[in-house]
């Protein structure tokens, strides 16, 4: 597989960055769920791989994932209630994540070191875009930030950015300052075509 364009990881990532974006403290759990499900699901199908027969290895990556996202939602139950309750069921959403299966065929693919490090980079670029958005959301949103109120900004804030309507365009403005910054010319959205089974040759069909 090739490497993975930020913008294009982003994409695969919006249900759960746009879930857990209207508060901090939900960002921060989510960041620790991506992060723990995708390195140990890495490292388990990395170190099992030669062992995976190749018309098992979509199955076997299935249900690592669902395990280690189920494990994270227990633990963040746990350690991190108040994170846990306002994420609800997009925890459990993780273990059908595109942004999540996509660590999860490199490690199939590629050697344990470089897949390791790549769902790392994967779950960095994910933690800071979330908590960006996060952050941005609840301090013109709610103006607050992690549930402590900001006196001088309430009389300014903007109720619409708390909507699901205002995160998809703070989401969006996001996305275009990455894209700036990150431009790949036709790199750009490779996987996402491989994922609804487009051929990139096949793009301007």
């Amino acid at each position: 597989m090739k490497k993975i364009h930020p913008v294009t990881l982003l994409f695969l990532g919006a249900v759960p960055a746009l879930a857990a974006s209207a508060d901090v403290r939900a960002a921060l759990g989510m960041s620790l769920a991506v992060l723990a499900v995708l390195l140990c699901s890495t490292l388990v199908l990395g170190l099992l791989r030669k062992l995976i027969p190749g018309e098992i290895k979509l199955p076997a990556a299935v249900l690592t994932v669902a395990g280690f996202a189920s494990m994270a939602q227990l633990l963040l139950g746990a350690f991190l209630p108040t994170a846990a309750s306002m994420l609800g069921l997009y925890l459990a959403a993780l273990a059908v994540d595109l942004m999540i299966f996509s660590a999860a065929e490199n490690a199939l693919d590629e050697g344990l070191g470089a897949a390791i490090g790549r769902a790392a980079v994967t779950a960095v670029c994910f933690a800071v875009f979330v908590l960006v958005l996060a952050a941005l959301r609840e301090i013109l949103g709610a103006a607050s930030f992690a549930g402590h109120e900001i006196a001088a900004l309430k009389p300014y804030r903007i109720p619409l950015l708390l909507q699901p309507a205002g995160g998809l365009i703070l989401y969006s403005i996001l996305l275009a300052v990455v894209n700036r910054i990150f431009h790949a010319g036709e790199v750009k959205g490779e996987l996402t075509r491989a994922a609804v089974g487009l051929a990139p040759e096949n793009k301007e069909a």
